[in-house]
């Protein structure tokens, strides 16, 4: 599914890459470049584990892989129309539809993680401090479903720029 999520996002790309009508505008391919990392960090987390497991526990994967090709699909046009494909309208148009399938791709795989720090026998300061920052992350894409002006999403952007740096410092040896 996510060769099929990442096909599908390089076709788009291909497509606007080759149209003449396009007014480029940098929230989308933005978007577009963070949908593509977050597909890779989730094959890179399902490529370190390892074994079987259960059809209850593959239930959630299965759902943020269907959230994860929803997200690829949408993140770049399909279709370019003959007059003209202004990236910064289709931004505004399909904003809210991204970031709520963001939330909950997002909010899928961090219930677990706030279930099993939760459970974990360590200090209350000690699970805010393993929380917060992801925790975090969740709010504010869940603002950017309602982020409106152009500053409050490139601050939200600047954010989520960050997230490739964070995760590779968990995830990279």
């Amino acid at each position: 599914m996510l060769g099929v999520a990442i096909a599908s996002e390089l076709t788009n790309l291909h497509h606007l890459l080759r149209a003449k009508q396009v007014i480029w505008h940098w929230a989308q391919p933005a978007f577009a470049i963070f949908v593509l990392l977050n597909i890779v960090a989730f094959w890179w987390g399902a490529a370190n584990n390892q074994g079987s497991i259960s059809f209850a526990r593959f239930l959630p994967i299965l759902l943020q892989l269907v959230l994860l090709v929803l997200l690829a699909a949408v993140s770049l046009p399909d279709k370019i129309p003959d007059d003209r494909l202004d990236l910064g309208e289709y931004y505004h148009e399909n904003r809210r539809y991204q970031w709520i399938l963001f939330s909950l791709y997002f909010w899928s795989i961090h219930i677990g993680f706030v279930a099993r720090t939760l459970a974990l026998d360590i200090s209350a300061l000690d699970k805010v401090a393993m929380l917060g920052p992801d925790t975090i992350a969740g709010l504010i894409a869940f603002g950017m479903i309602f982020a409106q002006r152009w500053r409050w999403i490139a601050l939200g952007f600047a954010f989520f720029a960050l997230s490739p740096i964070a995760w590779a410092a968990r995830t990279l040896g």
